[in-house]
């Protein structure tokens, strides 16, 4: 199986233990206070999660380690790793106790053991890390869905708690008394207290447990109000950093006076690259990676730009990845001159999207359109000789450059290659002489 088929294995197989993990979770404290006595379809569930629970202890075991501890060089294998960490944890949890205990000891001591199945609770914190970066989703959400998911469990908690502790009436139904229980619990927690369920006054364990809920309570609101203000701020990072990046550079336009029509060039120019990159700049990010992933990454950005340029037809692939390292992404806005005529030419451009234009030098006749994927200026890594004619941006323009510098820079390690290059520039020359 390939790495990727496993990372997808992994994923869901780790989203199937967190249903049944969940599952438990909810069923032992309700099992807890209405009795054990597991059978028919709950026996068959019992028997399945536990069987499943033992499968895992397996597959954890012939997990792959993670790539960050190859990388550092940890000489340990997935099997030590797995036994220093979750193992004892998972074994505990896999235990079916309430299959094994009923009949033989107390419903309180069986309930004593089962509550260790729900430390496979635990485990879905482990999946948090990996989901964040498998579903997609900004991480402040991720925390939200995972703050309310414990929350939640921990009000079923309780209201499993104050069912146990309350004296219901003879013969009332266990599940209407749950409901009332999480009921109570809810507007307990969430401060709002109704006072229609209230504490029986000369109890003390229930006076206890309610003043218990009541801080459990007032800690999930301060955390809700001192955080979510904070998530929902965070939750689209890269917008925010561009939105600040935007105002700073509106304050600086202003405090310098500078014109209006410049001001509004600059703000559509920013308006572009958020629609199209989401305020990313592919340079900065290029230089942030190690070289080795700057190779794919360019690989993949640009692995088509420069088979279509008739000089590079039966280059040897080194050198077409040498190439690709090199270019360089810029854009430009409408109107804007990518090259101007007469200008002594030191690079080449690719179009990555928009169109260009070929116009006279006055800029009033336009001789020919170039569109996505075309190249102009190659003569210049030739001959560095005046442009004979202007490039126009027509509208905003992605493009890759690659200087006559890098270029030379590329093929001084391929000399066969700079043969054929010197001879198609003698060529060239010859044919304007």
């Amino acid at each position: 199986m390939e790495l990727n088929n496993k990372s997808e294995f992994i994923f869901f197989w780790d989203i199937l233990i967190s249903v049944l993990a969940t599952y438990l979770a909810i069923q032992v404290p309700y099992d807890m206070i209405s009795g054990y006595n597991p059978s028919g379809s709950v026996l068959i569930l019992n028997l399945a999660v536990t069987t499943v629970f033992l499968v895992d202890i397996f597959i954890r075991f012939s997990q792959p380690l993670p790539h960050h501890l190859h990388a550092t060089g940890h000489h340990i294998s997935a099997a030590q790793r797995y036994l220093k960490g979750w193992f004892v944890i998972d074994v505990l949890a896999m235990i079916p106790y309430e299959l094994i205990f009923t009949g033989h000891y107390s419903l309180f001591l069986t309930g004593l053991f089962c509550v260790l199945r729900l430390l496979k609770i635990l485990r879905i914190v482990s999946f948090k890390a990996a989901w964040e970066y498998r579903i997609k989703l900004n991480p402040g959400i991720v925390r939200l869905v995972f703050f309310f998911y414990f929350l939640l469990l921990c009000m079923h908690w309780l209201a499993c708690g104050w069912v146990k502790i309350r004296i219901a009436p003879p013969g009332a139904d266990m599940l209407h008394q749950y409901i009332l229980a999480f009921y109570w619990c809810v507007t307990t927690i969430t401060t709002i207290g109704y006072g229609d369920i209230t504490p029986n006054h000369d109890r003390n364990i229930e006076l206890l447990y309610t003043m218990g809920a009541q801080l459990m309570g007032a800690g999930a609101f301060g955390y809700i109000i001192g955080n979510i203000a904070t998530l929902l701020t965070n939750l689209d990072v890269a917008k925010t950093r561009h939105r600040e990046r935007v105002d700073g550079v509106n304050n600086y336009m202003r405090s310098k006076k500078m014109p209006k029509l410049l001001q509004e060039r600059v703000h559509h120019y920013y308006n572009y690259l958020w629609n199209t990159r989401k305020g990313y700049d592919d340079a900065t990010i290029l230089s942030e990676l190690p070289e080795s992933f700057r190779y794919e990454f360019a690989l993949f950005l640009n692995e088509n730009i420069i088979e279509k340029v008739p000089m590079f037809k039966g280059a040897e692939p080194a050198l077409l990845k040498e190439i690709l390292f090199f270019l360089k992404p810029c854009i430009y806005a409408p109107g804007d001159a990518i090259c101007t005529y007469g200008d002594i030419g030191d690079s080449m451009y690719f179009i990555n999207k928009g169109e260009v234009e070929v116009v006279s030098k006055d800029g009033n006749q336009v001789y020919a359109t170039i569109k996505d994927g075309d190249f102009f200026g190659e003569i210049a890594l030739l001959l560095k000789q005046p442009r004979n004619a202007t490039i126009r941006a027509v509208g905003y323009c992605d493009l890759y450059l690659l200087s006559k510098e890098s270029f030379d820079k590329v093929i001084s390690d391929f000399p066969d290659f700079e043969k054929n290059i010197q001879k198609m520039a003698k060529e060239r020359m010859s044919k304007q002489a």
